[in-house]
């Protein structure tokens, strides 16, 4: 319809409705209004229908010749295709049987966890998992990733101060783990062994890209908006990863909702066939813009319908007000760190202290002396590794 008088186009607005977006037209007004689910919104000026009423609305729309309207995108009817077809749609995620990972984890979820759990095994262990910081989101991946143990070896990237923090949390929450089930790659010299559990960071993980060949059926990737530039080297060695495995777990705590295009390898990483063109997702959801240089992907469009779509399908997101009920009072977090920064020199001399304090020490300002001298040490040895997870925090938002 190259001229067409009235354009608009269809958004979703909630699970349950859509808006239709378009210039005033008395005779569209008279379609509208033969909607029994009509709704005007006095605010945005928009009428809203339910969802069940898309096709018949759709049907007339098209029939007009002076009026054309963009559709709901092919994945928005699909993903939302119980509502439209007016069935039932599942709202309560069922609980999924976890007798076959290891009680003290599942005993140790708070209810919201628990959740998180289920919304992931319904997927086929494939989300993100887009709760606030601190709200456990790596207990939750453990014992996600538990559920498929049997298709292991795992493979863990994450950032890499948070290295063997996260391979003692494996120990802590899964005790049928066997002390050397845990691989920890630290430098590019260190090998993908046959472990249960492979961690690497995500700058090793670009340097390592002829290891990575062997397919990993169980993926987990910390801070997933790392991923969010699919030009840079960290993205271009995890891609190929995550399309190869079954499950895919992306932990994210500020999933970029007002940055669209940072989304969407993420997006696509879970579920490939959601957008198989970015340059669809753009114009849907990143405003895009055709430049003299090419297009323009840096803005936001629809942002409504794409957070309604991704928490149907494959987000769950939780804020700290949501579930300040379920939170204890107070947690504390141990974060472990290689002390990459001591020296032989101070190892030398810290062994030799420690072959003292194993003898005895006549008294007991000698001992105090020298669990200071470690203190000192050990916190010198600590500082790069700390100022690196620091520096983690803070580009994760």
């Amino acid at each position: 319809k190259p001229s067409a008088l009235v354009r608009g186009k269809c958004v979703l607005i909630s699970r349950l409705r859509f808006e239709v977006d378009i210039g005033y037209s008395a005779e569209v007004i008279g379609v509208f209004k033969q909607m029994d689910s009509r709704n005007y919104d006095m605010n945005t000026r928009k009428w809203n229908f339910l969802l069940e009423d898309y096709p018949k609305l759709m049907k007339i729309l098209q029939s007009l010749v002076s009026v054309e309207v963009e559709p709901l995108p092919e994945v928005v009817i699909h993903t939302f295709a119980a509502q439209i077809e007016r069935s039932t749609s599942q709202t309560d995620i069922p609980d999924a049987d976890l007798s076959v990972v290891d009680s003290k984890i599942v005993m140790s979820l708070m209810p919201f966890q628990r959740e998180g759990v289920n919304f992931a095994i319904l997927r086929d262990g494939r989300l993100l998992l887009a709760d606030d910081m601190g709200l456990g989101k790596t207990i939750q991946a453990i014992c996600i990733a538990a559920y498929y143990r049997e298709e292991w070896p795992l493979l863990v990237v994450t950032p890499s101060s948070v290295r063997f923090t996260w391979a003692e949390a494996f120990h802590r929450w899964l005790p049928s783990l066997s002390p050397g089930s845990t691989n920890v790659i630290v430098t590019g010299k260190d090998s993908l062994t046959a472990s249960l559990i492979n961690i690497i960071s995500f700058d090793l993980l670009s340097k390592m890209g002829k290891q990575l060949k062997s397919t990993f059926q169980v993926v987990i990737i910390d801070e997933s908006h790392f991923l969010k530039n699919m030009k840079t080297a960290r993205c271009q060695a995890a891609m190929p990863l995550l399309k190869a495995a079954k499950r895919v777990i992306l932990l994210s705590g500020t999933p970029a909702m007002s940055r669209p295009s940072e989304l969407y390898t993420q997006i696509v990483a879970v579920q490939p066939a959601f957008f198989p063109q970015f340059h669809t997702f753009g114009l849907r959801y990143c405003d895009a813009k055709k430049m003299p240089w090419g297009w323009d992907y840096t803005g936001s469009s629809n942002l409504t319908e794409l957070k309604v779509l991704l928490e149907e399908s494959i987000m769950i997101r939780r804020l700290k007000s949501n579930v300040l009920s379920q939170l204890p009072a107070k947690q504390r977090k141990m974060v472990v760190v290689a002390p990459e920064g001591i020296s032989a020199r101070t190892k030398a001399a810290l062994a030799a202290e420690a072959k003292k304090m194993a003898k005895g020490y006549e008294s007991k300002q000698q001992e105090k002396e020298a669990l200071l001298l470690f203190y000192n040490k050990t916190a010198e040895a600590k500082i790069h590794s700390v100022v690196e997870y620091i520096l983690e925090l803070l580009e994760s938002g």
